[in-house]
């Protein structure tokens, strides 16, 4: 076989040469196209536009109560963090208390007479069964000085404070209903939620009040410490549903805290309380719900929480 030189054409035994094709370029995947959105769905704002207004996409409505913190307060187990002093105005507070009293005072006063139509009916029965203020008193002939000393007088006069803390709990729901912007109704006043705590509680209270009692002069003056320091308990018990001893743990807590302006405060309200006492008894339905509206806000406003206008 003959070696091909130059330009020659190949000879028949030699192949001939081949070309390789072109590469064909790669055809792109096509854009996935997005599933469209269902009908009436408001699209979402795009990244880094201006946050929707009220009311839209899940935002509160203008006007709406805003709801507290997440942690804004502690729970029972980790105990209680009094919130700074100077933060609970008194003038604001009696002011609070007069202008919600001006628009619930109608309520206020119903379920005032209901609950003492009922306490009336209540101590006449049970006077009745031990036979009447003579023989619950005693006399000299029985070896009972007085109905002081009676053994009966003394249980009934429990029983009356007793059924005065349940129906100052029950008021004092109402007036804190108030603070939180919810409307106050005649039913309001007959709640009975967490009764057990409350009735332990005014136990406790009640039960504390009678040893000191028992002391002659500073007895009297431990209890008015011991009421003044415990001032905001049930405020505790019903609001932030803690057990009593807690309730009593962080009222003490809370009135340490702001100590010269919850004296004030106090003095105050007692003073409000006297002076609806001296007008016949009759000032006290103004002056207790205004002395327990006034109470709340001061209270939500010691502890930092906003309060509805």
């Amino acid at each position: 076989m003959s070696e091909n030189t130059g330009g020659t054409p190949p000879q028949g035994d030699q192949p001939e040469p081949t070309t390789p094709p072109a590469p064909v370029p790669p055809v792109p995947p096509a854009p996935a196209v997005p599933p469209a959105p269902p009908a009436g769905a408001v699209p979402p704002p795009p990244p880094g536009a201006y946050p929707p207004p009220a009311g839209a996409y899940g935002q509160p409505a203008p006007g709406a109560y805003p709801p507290p913190a997440p942690g804004a307060y502690p729970p029972p187990a980790a105990g209680y963090q009094a919130a700074p002093s100077s933060t609970a105005p008194i003038g604001e507070a009696l002011t609070y208390g007069w202008n919600k009293f001006t628009q619930n005072g109608g309520t206020f006063i119903i379920a005032g007479l209901i609950w003492i139509l009922g306490a009336a009916v209540v101590w006449g029965i049970l006077l009745g069964i031990f036979g009447g203020l003579s023989a619950i008193g005693g006399d000299s002939g029985s070896g009972l000085i007085g109905a002081g000393f009676s053994i009966v007088w003394s249980l009934l006069a429990a029983i009356g404070v007793l059924f005065g803390l349940v129906v100052e709990a029950v008021f004092i729901r109402a007036a804190l209903q108030v603070t939180y912007g919810r409307p106050v109704e005649l039913k309001t006043f007959f709640d009975f939620s967490d009764l057990g705590p409350i009735v332990i509680t005014a136990l406790l209270f009640a039960g504390v009040n009678f040893v000191l009692s028992l002391v002659p002069f500073f007895g009297t003056l431990a209890s008015i410490v011991v009421n003044f320091f415990v001032f905001f308990t049930l405020f505790f018990v019903i609001d932030k549903k803690l057990q009593p001893i807690d309730a009593i743990k962080a009222s003490v807590a809370l009135v340490q805290a702001n100590l010269s302006t919850t004296v004030l405060f106090y003095l105050l309200v007692s003073v409000l309380i006297g002076v609806g006492f001296a007008l016949c008894g009759l000032g006290l339905f103004v002056a207790v719900p205004v002395a327990l509206l006034a109470s709340a806000f001061f209270y939500r406003r010691l502890l930092g929480e906003p309060v509805a206008p």
